[in-house]
């Protein structure tokens, strides 16, 4: 199994992406309910040390997710798409305190979402070194961007070595 870092939850108004050190990666992840269509969507960028997109997906789930089960569903997603990226030394963030803590083990999971963090983790054993820890939403807007555009998908959509045209502008506010 991949070894866990944690660190400390501070409650911060940290504004700024920061850049992970190599050879790591860092994936943002968010979720996103849309009550009215009775659907979510999921949005992740994996991005390099020197702030590059390196991939970046809108995925739209068509089920009426809850806030917490859609953020955990989130998770899912960027650590297997980490893992096709071929990703190995990877921080996860998430501003889902309550899904951060459960990939930690430091809570007791609810039941709403259980399955699904044991699937996450399961995904974990080939990756060499991991980190999850929670982000303040002022630093999480790519993804946040990237699950609001999963509205407009029909399915799922992603980008490998190419910056969303969604996202452009906030990548480079990001490493300016």
């Amino acid at each position: 199994m991949a070894n866990y870092t944690t660190r400390p939850f501070k409650d911060s108004v940290e504004a700024r992406w920061q850049p992970p050190k190599p050879p790591w990666y860092k994936a943002n992840m968010d979720g996103a309910v849309f009550t009215q269509q009775k659907e979510a969507g999921i949005g992740v960028v994996i991005r390099d040390h020197h702030g590059e997109v390196v991939a970046a997906l809108s995925k739209r789930i068509k089920a009426p997710l809850g806030a917490v089960e859609i953020e955990a569903k989130a998770m899912e997603e960027g650590v297997r798409f980490a893992w096709e990226m071929g990703i190995r030394d990877c921080l996860f963030k998430s501003d889902s305190l309550t899904v951060v803590n459960a990939m930690q083990r430091r809570t007791e999971v609810p039941a709403s979402i259980v399955n699904v963090i044991n699937g996450s983790l399961s995904q974990l054993y080939g990756f060499r070194d991991v980190n999850f820890s929670h982000v303040g939403r002022s630093g999480n807007k790519v993804a946040h961007t990237l699950a609001q555009f999963a509205k407009s998908v029909q399915d799922y959509y992603a980008w490998v070595e190419e910056v969303p045209v969604c996202i452009e502008g906030l990548v480079v506010q990001d490493v300016m």
